[in-house]
């Protein structure tokens, strides 16, 4: 275990902000928050479109989430190749595989039509072989 006189109240206080600032560190990328803020700015956005006016409430709510997304992005650290990464447009994450989308209610109704006409085929083959017979 490593014990250290603290000496000074300036060390104090640097110890406990070095504390506090290590603790509440996030976890979060910048990217992933960034992207929740856009988000809800679009979000924002919409719901006055809709809407027609501004109201005051509304503007409020955009001044809030502006104000949360910029100190956010200020209190997040940013290394020298995300600046320069997004300064040269490229991508903020890669990938070792390429996705498809599966689209599964349309793969769904496909099957369920499917089955309906084997069913139904079922049904006349049924129907067929019992019009023959004669009791």
């Amino acid at each position: 275990m490593d014990i250290k006189f603290i000496w000074t109240g300036n060390d104090a206080k640097a110890l406990v902000y070095y504390t506090t600032d290590y603790i509440t560190k996030s976890s979060l990328a910048f990217y992933d928050m960034f992207a929740l803020a856009q988000q809800g700015i679009r979000s924002i956005e919409q719901q006055q479109a809709t809407a027609g006016t501004e109201s005051a409430i509304e503007k409020s709510r955009k001044f809030v989430l502006r104000g949360a997304t910029i100190r956010i992005a200020s209190h997040q650290e940013v290394s020298g190749v995300q600046v320069a990464s997004y300064l040269m447009n490229y991508g903020d994450h890669y990938t070792t595989h390429a996705f498809r989308n599966i689209f599964l209610i349309s793969i769904e109704n496909y099957l369920q039509a499917e089955i309906m006409k084997v069913r139904l085929s079922e049904k006349d083959i049924d129907e067929e072989e019992s019009d023959g017979k004669e009791y």
